[in-house]
């Protein structure tokens, strides 16, 4: 029963990460008229955050769900 609300945990602690990295704050640090390697920097923030949060849930989703 223990390891169920640890796994709620893991979860809802993760969702509340990807939802602060994707908030205001955050949003208008990057927000520039700078360009890295040709690409708006709030746009490569935006990718990589996004790729990272699909990574995450995968690894949280198949470490949560394996059976030992």
């Amino acid at each position: 029963m223990a390891a169920r609300g640890t796994k709620r945990n893991a979860w809802a602690l993760f969702g509340i990460l990807v939802f602060l990295l994707l908030n205001y704050p955050l949003l208008q640090i990057f927000n520039r008229d700078a360009l890295l390697g040709g690409i708006p920097v709030l746009v490569l923030y935006l990718h990589v955050v996004w790729i990272l949060a699909i990574a995450g849930l995968f690894a949280l989703g198949g470490r949560l769900t394996s059976r030992e």
